[in-house]
């Protein structure tokens, strides 16, 4: 686990870069965690490939469907619906809490400033899998 644990309550980290938190690059746990999900994952590499540092809610939730269906996901749960509640009430906060971006509850603002460990991984993951899980 991450020092950020120990540290300030999330939204007093609300705006503030990885850097501004004082971390470089997350723990290498916290990356596996967060690569754990198919959803997760489908939103570090659509942020990756955004243009811009920051997206709505529905927007990413529309992309990570997207996603899914183009790699044959067999999950019942993947539905615009279904995937922005995921992301909203599981994904998001949890990929805030270990600093990968910036997701604002109010809002339903996400701002990712880049992760190259996280993006290495991601891409890693997506070209080895399998049976179109990606």
């Amino acid at each position: 686990m991450s020092d950020q644990q120990n540290g300030p309550r999330a939204d007093q980290w609300r705006g503030m870069t990885p850097q501004d938190r004082g971390l470089d690059t997350p723990m290498i746990d916290d990356v596996f965690e967060a690569l754990s999900d198919w959803r997760r994952r489908a939103v570090c590499r659509y942020l990756v490939t955004c243009e811009d540092t920051g997206v709505d809610v529905g927007t990413l939730a529309a992309a990570v469907a997207r996603r899914a269906q183009q790699s044959g996901v067999a999950d019942s749960d993947a539905t615009v619906e279904a995937i922005e509640q995921a992301l909203v009430e599981t994904h998001l906060p949890e990929l805030d809490r270990i600093g990968l971006l910036d997701f604002d509850e109010r809002s339903r603002a996400v701002h990712y400033w880049g992760q190259a460990t996280v993006e290495k991984w991601a891409e890693h993951a997506e070209a080895v899998s399998r049976c179109g899980e990606f």
